[in-house]
């Protein structure tokens, strides 16, 4: 019968990747409710520097979502708003 567990250090490095991932995520949601960096980087114990950068690259993120969405929102309306001649043969029907 084969050992098909997990090897420890594989589990430990992954725990410690998805705790590292999950302070960010609070980082972040904390930053859009406006508190305090200071109060972050105590509750989350990443660096000042790290949480300064989240915060850059947060309001970068937010431009790019907007940005796509009004494309898609653009792209999206071309496709429901008929041309021209296709609305007058419509009218023949």
């Amino acid at each position: 019968m084969n050992n098909l567990s997990i090897p420890a250090q594989t589990l430990q490095e992954a725990w410690e990747k998805g705790l590292q991932q999950g302070l960010t995520q609070v980082a972040i949601n904390m930053l859009r409710e406006g508190i305090e960096l200071d109060f972050i980087v105590k509750l989350t114990g990443l660096p000042l520097a790290v949480v300064k950068n989240l915060q850059a690259v947060d309001i970068d993120d937010d431009k790019i979502l907007v940005k796509e969405f009004l494309e898609m929102s653009e792209s999206s309306l071309n496709k429901v708003w008929l041309d021209p001649e296709e609305d007058e043969a419509w009218k023949d029907l």
